[in-house]
């Protein structure tokens, strides 16, 4: 497998007297390149962007709750309404057979009523 060389080199570079008298008197900082301190920003940014995160997350979860109980109402309220056109239909029916003019007839002769003709008068 090819990999680079470049990966692999060890530069061995020693200070001159001068520079490595100069670099043991200061003060060393030792840097670990993996581990970066937080800035103050970073640190609200980031508590910041976690607090806006929950809030979203808890408006979602109530939005979503809110959504599926006005569902549930209104499948509650359209069996309502259709419970409720069915017995209109039903009594509409109802009304039609008991008013019907075969069976007002057949009612009246069993009360001993007739009809006369000439009593009836015809609308338009």
């Amino acid at each position: 497998m090819a990999d680079s060389s470049a990966r692999n080199l060890n530069y061995n570079y020693e200070p001159s007297r001068k520079a490595r008298s100069t670099f043991e008197t200061e003060r060393r900082m030792s840097v670990d390149p993996n581990k970066v301190p937080f800035s103050r920003s970073e640190i609200f940014i980031l508590i910041a962007g976690s607090i806006v995160t929950i809030a979203m997350a808890a408006m979602l979860v109530f939005t979503s709750v809110a959504a599926t109980s006005a569902q549930h109402q209104l499948a509650n309220i359209q069996t309502e309404l259709t419970s409720s056109q069915t017995d209109s239909s039903n009594l509409r029916q109802e009304i039609g057979e008991l008013t019907s003019s075969s069976r007002m007839n057949k009612i009246a002769k069993q009360e001993g009523l007739s009809l006369i003709e000439s009593n009836i008068r015809t609308v338009d």
